[in-house]
């Protein structure tokens, strides 16, 4: 921690006394962690386009409010993008910057902020823009900005405006990041004003290459401010691991009674003790969140009917509605991608106010939402996977990117917990090896290749991104994708201007291009 501002810091007079956007201490010192004292002294508050990759519970949501804020303040005219990758946490930054900005800084103006979610499009004042890509702040998921731009057709020059883009790794998923990608290319091509990549688990090699693909400044920092105990059970071994003894490595040792390797007997000794609440259990699916969440209500037993009286803050008697109403009294609830908006917003709300001790949970939880958990517990960490037909590991960089939901800035824990099981066969000890190795991130994985060309040149054009033959092959040129082909290949992009040759053709054979 650092508690005092780096003398070039750059952030206007007006944030330096707002303690929603400068955290202080009771003294009325700044308190900064380490990663924010490095990128205000390397000049996020000054315009400086930056990469910062830290570890979860670091405080890199407020180095993009500082961005924004810093932005937008300096003169008028100016403009942000503020990207993530879930609705929910869309409609949650939205809310927060309602809460934060309009009355302080926009004199109470709400509809100048602005929610595009793939739910909604919608200003802070409960309104339909007329123009979203308008407005002062757009809150976006980076699918439903691609479509918005996509279709009205991007501005040739972005100089006017800030992007913020959380959780940016996404860029390397195998369903979406090659719509992320395009959207970024995309940006890049219209050469933004200032742009802020913010992970907690992007690797060394992936910080470099996407630091010169961005041209921006590197803040890459490793040390965390609050540790994280990770724990796996297996039937004969406990293996264990602790981000504050590190030299240590991963500790083995026999099994004992107070270490179960059943997800209702975990939970049955958590909930015993309260220096362990709050607890979060990640399942892979809402069935299971729905499974679990019914099985430790009967264990309570509660019941719900069709009339079961609602809390006051539900108006709309859903079976979620229902369930969260006998459910929450109790101190626990369900959260996943199902809920309504007053539904998550009740859970979450409780969550925040420390009224709940255990939350079942989907990755919707997990997507970068700031909550005060002790404890994570995994029902699972494989998942159904279409192309192979079975269940498959997930990749470490998600997996630890779920449990640094624990153990976070000002919750008030001295560390998180993070437990989770395996089975006795050489397959899981492979697998678990890595989740329990926080440093262990999953490689980002290009997701254009000349394979899915035929689909991307037909976007590419149908959208009006690209009208010519050689928009398309200078589009696809300049994606990172290509860059990291140009890095491993002695034959350059060749093999993809052929490919991309053929793409062509068949956009005219289909009609699409003259």
């Amino acid at each position: 921690m650092k508690y005092i501002l780096p003398a070039n810091h750059g952030l206007p007079e007006r944030i330096l006394g707002d303690p929603d956007l400068l955290p202080k201490t009771e003294e009325g010192t700044p308190s900064l962690t380490d990663v924010q004292y490095e990128a205000l002294s390397q000049g996020v508050a000054r315009g400086t386009s930056m990469l910062v990759v830290a570890p979860t519970s670091t405080g890199k949501t407020l180095i993009g409010i500082w961005a924004l804020s810093s932005w937008l303040f300096a003169r008028p005219g100016r403009h942000a993008v503020y990207l993530v990758t879930h609705r929910a946490l869309a409609r949650q930054k939205f809310e927060e910057f309602v809460g934060r900005l309009s009355d302080r800084y926009l004199g109470g103006d709400k509809s100048g902020i602005v929610l595009a979610n793939g739910d909604a499009v919608e200003d802070g004042a409960g309104g339909v823009p007329t123009d979203p890509l308008g407005a002062l702040i757009l809150v976006a998921t980076y699918e439903k900005y691609l479509a918005m731009v996509s279709g009205s057709g991007i501005r040739s020059d972005m100089s006017h405006c800030v992007i913020i883009c959380d959780e940016i790794q996404i860029l390397g998923d195998q369903n979406r990041g090659r719509s992320v990608e395009v959207l970024l290319t995309l940006l890049r091509k219209t050469r933004w004003g200032q742009l802020i990549g913010l992970s907690a688990v992007i690797d060394a090699r992936d910080a470099r290459d996407l630091r010169e693909w961005f041209n921006a400044t590197l803040i890459r920092l490793d040390g965390r401010e609050k540790h994280l105990h990770y724990e796996c059970r297996t039937p004969s071994r406990v293996l264990s691991f602790r981000t504050d003894k590190a030299e240590a490595g991963i500790q083995s040792t026999a099994p004992t009674p107070q270490a179960p390797n059943d997800t209702a007997l975990i939970l049955e000794q958590l909930l015993k003790n309260k220096d362990a609440l709050p607890v979060v259990v990640f399942c892979m699916t809402r069935r299971k969140v729905e499974q679990l969440s019914q099985a430790h209500a009967r264990k309570l037993g509660l019941t719900v009917s069709a009339t079961q009286p609602l809390l006051p803050e539900l108006r709309e008697s859903t079976t979620a509605a229902r369930e969260l109403s006998r459910f929450i009294p109790k101190r626990f609830a369900f959260h996943s991608a199902e809920l309504i908006e007053e539904e998550r917003i009740l859970v979450e709300s409780k969550l925040e106010s420390k009224q709940l001790d255990l939350v079942f949970a989907t990755s919707t939880l997990a997507a970068g939402v700031n909550f005060p958990f002790k404890t994570a517990v995994f029902d699972d960490w494989k998942r159904w996977d279409d192309r192979s037909k079975g269940h498959v590991p997930m990749p470490a960089s998600e997996f630890h990117n779920m449990a640094g939901r624990v153990g976070r800035m000002g919750s008030g824990h001295s560390h998180g917990s993070v437990i989770f099981t395996a089975k006795d066969n050489y397959q899981e000890r492979q697998s678990v090896t890595s989740y329990l190795n926080p440093d262990q991130s999953t490689p980002l994985t290009p997701r254009v290749t000349p394979d899915d060309f035929n689909q991307l040149a037909l976007q590419l054009v149908s959208s009006g991104v690209c009208q010519t033959q050689e928009e398309v092959s200078d589009f696809l040129s300049s994606t990172f994708s290509a860059m990291r082909e140009l890095e491993s290949n002695k034959m350059g992009l060749s093999h993809w201007t052929s490919a991309m040759s053929q793409s062509i053709q068949a956009l005219r054979t289909w009609g699409f291009m003259l």
